[in-house]
């Protein structure tokens, strides 16, 4: 078996490499479909997925519950358990797969109520929607197993190699489609295409490289009550996940219509590519904490999570501060001044973007842990809070509050709650120190990138030439900043991080 260290490094790798190379043919995408369509197309497009998100909900998380539960048979080399556990999941995400369908052809009769403004859109929706539907059915009508096999077994970089090559397929046919063709509908059926490319390179690949896991049989009822138990908290943290990433979507095309629900989606493009940064980096090292949770002791998973979040912060103060500086001038060079929102729209991006972050390496381990139905009130409250936040502060506030809701509910309710419970049932300790830790790390945070903001805004460039110098500026800014505070604050963690990424970056096969 290769090393946790290995895996993690590679996982990495490919994780960025993935995340440098799929912003730019989303920006590419984008671009293309305002210039030769409009606005309008991309926040229908932005709607549909939010729609299909919420349909989503019939996965139920089986992919999380598979791959966690997969760690152990794996660890210890027990073939036949994966094996059964794969023959099982396959089942169960083909039905998964026929649910979606049938629910979301169920959806057609109001998609007009809900796009208010399709008129301005010169194609059928429902076929577009229906386009869209069959590309969000067909993974688990495929070989979506596949995928959780190879996260269990620590090869992200496989899973993210082939996104890229199918991502890059599907954007230059989404590219033709929209600059030789002007059509929309040839737009979303490359989705589908893209889609069946990349299962099926993963199931080739899958074999290829681990041929002695393929899915056979079922497995005992006792696992099939335990998978059910995570599943049903996993359907919890899901409907949270909807109303706080995909509601959104949906109440912006309600409220305010599709051009500005276009304006919305371009923003939320840049947003997602960063965030991507630290989903990747998460999603990298999460099988290597899983294997890690159930072969090494409590104190050293904790002293590995302390180290993590010190690491994490770094590159989360860095990010913040960037896409601060960066946002507005970026968006004015990509889509033109028109389709900017107003600073304070952008900051609650930002500010979401942050609180999002800063909970990455802890919701890896809660996931690792697999502590979903523990954290059920929790799901639930915080699911009933952004709903209601959404609504009220959406129609006192617009676009903005309606970003701001998530960033308060998950301050105020998700990450005491899950911080608070994951401490007391595995750590067996209070969390006062990790608390400090992060005041501490939010500091750091807020004075690095209110100093690079304003460094920035001195800039008297504008264009591509701006972006330049404002980048080099906020560089700067960090260069100095970042180290002198973290040695300042925190240099008790320095010497002990600088190892664990040295450690890292030198692991061989």
């Amino acid at each position: 078996m290769e090393t946790r260290t290995l895996n993690s490094k590679r996982n990495i790798i490919a994780g960025g490499l993935c995340n440098c190379l799929l912003p730019v043919f989303g920006l590419i995408v984008n671009a293309s479909v305002v210039r030769c369509l409009s606005v309008e197309y991309l926040g229908l497009a932005g709607t549909f997925n939010a729609v299909l998100q919420v349909l989503n909900l019939a996965e139920l998380g089986f992919s999380t519950a598979m791959t966690v539960n997969l760690y152990r048979p794996l660890k210890d080399d027990d073939v036949p358990a994966v094996r059964g556990m794969l023959g099982y999941f396959r089942r169960v995400y083909r039905i998964i797969g026929l649910v979606i369908l049938v629910l979301g052809v169920m959806v057609c009769p109001f998609l007009g109520k809900l796009v208010k403004d399709s008129g301005k859109i010169g194609d059928n929706i429902i076929i577009l929607y229906i386009l869209f539907l069959v590309n969000k059915a067909i993974t688990f009508l495929l070989y979506a197993h596949k995928e959780a096999l190879l996260n269990a077994l620590q090869r992200f970089d496989i899973i993210k190699l082939v996104h890229i090559i199918a991502f890059a397929v599907k954007s230059c046919l989404q590219i033709l489609a929209v600059v030789v063709f002007r059509n929309f509908y040839f737009f979303a059926a490359a989705l589908i295409l893209g889609t069946v490319l990349y299962n099926v390179a993963m199931d080739i690949l899958s074999k290829k490289k681990f041929p002695q896991y393929y899915p056979e049989g079922s497995i005992d009822d006792e696992l099939k009550l335990t998978v059910k138990r995570q599943v049903a908290g996993l359907s919890v943290a899901n409907v949270l996940g909807v109303s706080r990433d995909s509601l959104n979507s949906i109440l912006i095309t309600s409220f305010f219509g599709l051009y500005i629900a276009g304006k919305y989606s371009n923003y939320c493009t840049i947003y997602d590519a960063v965030i991507g940064f630290f989903l990747v980096t998460t999603k990298a090292v999460m099988a290597s904490i899983g294997n890690s949770i159930v072969s090494e002791s409590v104190e050293k998973n904790y002293e590995n999570l302390t180290k993590m979040e010190f690491l994490q912060n770094i590159v989360t103060t860095a990010s913040t501060a960037y896409l601060l500086s960066l946002y507005q001038p970026f968006m004015k060079v990509w889509m033109g001044e028109e389709l900017l929102f107003p600073d304070p729209v952008m900051i609650t991006f930002v500010l979401y973007f942050y609180i999002r972050a800063m909970s990455e390496v802890r919701n890896a381990y809660f996931s690792a842990l697999g502590y979903w139905w523990k954290a059920k009130w929790i799901f639930v409250t915080e699911a009933v809070v952004v709903i209601i936040l959404m609504v009220i502060l959406g129609r006192l506030l617009g676009v903005a509050g309606i970003i701001l809701a998530p960033c308060v509910s998950v301050l105020t309710v998700n990450y005491i709650g899950i911080t608070n419970l994951m401490f007391r049932e595995y750590f067996k300790t209070g969390p006062g120190e990790y608390y400090r830790n992060r005041v501490v790390y939010t500091v750091i945070t807020v004075l690095v990138s209110a100093a690079a903001w304003k460094v920035c805004d001195l800039v008297p460039y504008e264009g591509i030439a701006g972006i330049a110098v404002r980048l080099l500026s906020c560089t700067l800014v960090l260069a100095i900043m970042i180290p002198a505070l973290m040695y300042l604050l925190k240099r008790e963690y320095m010497k002990e991080s600088v190892s664990f990424v040295r450690q890292i970056i030198t692991a061989k096969r």
